[in-house]
């Protein structure tokens, strides 16, 4: 059994990261004679895969649907986890579209910085260097 600390230093979460999964209900954990949350290893594999579900982006709302239905049995059940996971893998493959946008955006003014660094493109750049008309 672990602790609330020693769950955070496991799994690189913070105390109310954990405690938030635990008072929603993601995340089923034992009490000791003092009230203290206790973590076995079933409980801290529900928050490995509650971080990584979070940080793919799905929402808490969408976790905890999955979560419970990993506890029902049957085609019907696995059915809908996948149809959570499909919906999750289209908006990652959106979101790394725009990414890759942003990415080719990037390395596009990079090179124009490089060649106005190197003195093959004037650097436009610089209000101070711009020639306004007097009009």
């Amino acid at each position: 059994m672990y602790t609330l600390k020693q769950a955070c230093q496991i799994l690189n979460l913070t105390e109310h990261t954990i405690r938030y999964y635990t008072d929603i209900g993601i995340v089923e954990v034992k009490r000791d004679k003092n009230n203290h949350r206790l973590f076995d290893e079933q409980a801290l594999d529900w928050l490995k895969g509650t971080k990584y579900l979070r940080e793919l982006g799905m929402s808490i709302q969408d976790i905890k649907t999955f979560h419970e239905l990993c506890m029902q049995e049957g085609d019907e059940a696995i059915a809908q986890r996948l149809d959570i996971l499909l919906k999750q893998k289209e908006n990652a493959e959106k979101e790394l579209e725009v990414a890759k946008k942003r990415l080719e955006f990037l390395n596009h003014k990079i090179e124009k910085e490089k060649k106005i660094l190197h003195h093959l493109l004037p650097d436009d750049k610089n209000p101070s260097k711009k020639k306004y008309s007097k009009e």
